[in-house]
């Protein structure tokens, strides 16, 4: 039987992070939707378009001319430890703006090394409905060590993006999470 192709996923961050893009040590520090502070998980998705959503929605206001490089990543990673999960299944109001505490809770009991699936696909906030879908990756999966970085590429914002980013508050991660609270 021949073995089954990847999944391959998105994922874009800072390059100056590069060297820790498989640690999800971003999100282990400032938490997130799926992942309280202080517990590491990588997040992807399914289309580099839904990717790039994700990232532009979290910028703050920072002139483009002064944002730091960004990369776009392609991983491979095990198809079959990829484990779907349906809205409905999800916790109440995990879509609402600040999400209840329960959301970044909902997943920790399955982000265990041994747990079958190495990563959780969820549906997005900001697609609702779409066939598109995040991709969350348990760094401490023994099934790990398969996810591999299969591309790089430097990714740039277009300048048509400026009115719609610029004119945004700059709002600190602080500040952000203090919200959510």
């Amino acid at each position: 039987m021949p073995a089954t192709p990847p999944l391959l996923v998105y994922r874009i961050q800072k390059q100056q992070h590069l060297d820790t893009a498989l640690t999800g040590e971003g999100a282990r520090r400032t938490g997130g939707r799926w992942n309280p502070v202080d517990v590491p998980l990588i997040y992807a998705s399914t289309s580099p378009e839904l990717a790039f959503l994700e990232t532009f929605v979290h910028l703050d206001g920072t002139p483009l001319a002064d944002l730091p490089p960004f990369v776009l990543l392609t991983l491979a990673l095990p198809a079959d430890a990829v484990e779907t999960v349906a809205a409905a299944d999800l916790p109440p109001g995990w879509d609402q703006r600040p999400y209840p505490d329960a959301t970044p809770q909902f997943l920790r009991p399955r982000l265990q090394p041994n747990d079958p699936a190495l990563a959780f696909a969820v549906p997005s906030v900001i697609l609702p409905g779409s066939p598109t879908r995040n991709v969350l990756i348990n760094p401490l999966h023994r099934r790990m060590r398969e996810v591999r970085i299969v591309a790089t590429a430097a990714l740039a914002f277009d300048e048509r993006l400026r009115p719609a980013l610029e004119e945004r508050p700059v709002v600190s991660v602080a500040k952000r999470r203090a919200r959510k609270n």
